[in-house]
């Protein structure tokens, strides 16, 4: 017979979510919304419409739509075929870091960034 109080107690200090030991600005940037926005930016900075990186990918336009618009969280695959395909790190896109990018990217990502804030 197992004890099983034994086994509760032991694991009830690991009952606490992993995404609170992360400090918030790194919460933040982790949000559907923030990678949605960085999707946004990188399909802009390859001159892409929504259809068109859709069809590249070989997923859906409403899938994609779903992540660019913050309202689905990307999936560990999807993201790993965004840097697999278009070169970004997944730096860039979970934690918003932009370092590490390919420079031409990152300068058209700045690009786009600075458009959107300016209209």
């Amino acid at each position: 017979m197992i004890a099983t109080e034994m086994v509760t107690a032991h694991y009830q200090g690991m009952a606490a979510k992993p995404d609170s030991l992360l400090p918030s600005p790194l919460q933040s940037e982790m949000r559907p919304e923030r990678i949605g926005h960085r999707m946004m930016l990188l399909r802009e900075a390859l001159e892409l419409r929504p259809a068109q990186i859709s069809d590249m990918l070989g997923v859906e336009r409403t899938y994609w739509s779903r992540f660019e618009n913050g309202k689905r969280p990307i999936t560990d695959s999807f993201a790993a075929l965004l840097v697999d395909r278009f070169g970004i790190t997944l730096d860039f896109l979970i934690l918003g870091r932009w370092s590490g990018l390919p420079l031409e990217l990152a300068d058209k990502m700045r690009a786009v960034e600075s458009r959107s804030k300016n209209s």
